[in-house]
């Protein structure tokens, strides 16, 4: 089914024009993309693990919660891992120690340490870059 918005728009003085700019107001590529879990997830709690990439490709949003023993493990994809501007995380443990999440740039490989058993927060914004 067609709609034909011609009577619509010559009613209007400029109609398209103004469509488009209110729609480049609203998407300016400050919005954030859907919630990505990350890919094998091991010693993570699948709950609370998830990235968005800004609309615009500048930047992620990681929010994690790594449970288990000391090490842990997970993938982000290697086409946002190979455009990340900083690959140290730091986290806060649940007692209150703080621990790090390392990312390979080359494989998406996202390592944790921390020092003890407790579980370990991670809330970070990081910047993309074109490499």
């Amino acid at each position: 089914m067609a709609i034909n918005f011609e009577p619509i728009f010559s009613e209007m003085q400029n109609g398209p024009e103004k469509i488009k700019e209110n729609f480049d107001k609203v998407n300016n590529g400050l919005l954030w993309g859907q919630s990505q879990q990350f890919l094998n997830l091991d010693g993570l709690n699948s709950n609370y693990t998830s990235y968005k990439i800004r609309n615009n490709g500048s930047e992620m949003h990681i929010g994690m919660y790594v449970t288990g023993d000391g090490r842990g493990s997970c993938y982000l994809p290697t086409s946002i891992a190979k455009k990340m501007g900083n690959t140290e995380i730091v986290g806060r443990t649940d007692n209150n120690n703080f621990g790090f999440m390392h990312i390979n740039i080359d494989t998406g490989k996202c390592t944790f340490y921390k020092p003890e058993g407790s579980g370990m927060y991670i809330q970070a914004l990081v910047p993309l870059i074109e490499h």
